[in-house]
Order: structure tokens, then C-alpha cells, then sequence
């Protein structure tokens, strides 16, 4: 099953929900989701710079801070958001949220 991503629903402003093919839907209120949320539609941690291009951010997940490079929680979920924002509207095929 697919799953649309709206980074602004009228119904909840400023949160993000996900809308199965079927009409289901979940609410992310908290912002602590957005990199999981994001990754599902092709957000990478990895997309995060703070002063070491080559780090990949191999440690972190995007909600705890990167151990080598110093690069912030914040950082990684105001990116994630950012790319939430820019691919509202976007699918991909659900990995867990209606099972």
C-alpha cells in the first residue's frame, strides 16, 4: 500500500499527516518524528553538513546529535522538515504506519 505525505493539512495546520491509499490516516504532532517520517520519502541524514563534508552521519538517526562531526538533533529535524515541506504530496509505499 502507498502513502501520501501532507506537510499541511487543513485539518491539523503545522503538523504532518500520512494518508493511506485507503483514506486512513496517522498525525505526526511532535517534530521529533520528521526524520523518520522524511526518510521514508528520501530524506537522508546524510544531506546535513556542519563543517565535515564527509561525514554520513553514520551514528545518529537524526533525533540525537552526530557523535563525529557535532552536528545538532536540531539541525537534522529542521532538515527533515524542510524536505517534508518541499515533497508535500509525495508517495511511497508504506513501511509499517497501517499495518
Amino acid at each position: 500500500m502507498n502513502i501520501t505525505l501532507d506537510s499541511n493539512p487543513s485539518d491539523a495546520p503545522c503538523c504532518v499527516k500520512l494518508v493511506a491509499d485507503d483514506g486512513r490516516d496517522v498525525l505526526i504532532q511532535t517534530d521529533w518524528d520528521y526524520p523518520a517520517i522524511a526518510s521514508v520519502f528520501g530524506w537522508s541524514v546524510s544531506r546535513v553538513e556542519n563543517g565535515d563534508t564527509n561525514c554520513e552521519h553514520d551514528d545518529t538517526d537524526g533525533t540525537i546529535d552526530c557523535p563525529r562531526c557535532k552536528a545538532t538533533a536540531s539541525m537534522f529535524i529542521q532538515s527533515a522538515r524542510e524536505w517534508i515541506d518541499d515533497n508535500d504530496g509525495a508517495e511511497a509505499e508504506d513501511p509499517g504506519y497501517f499495518d
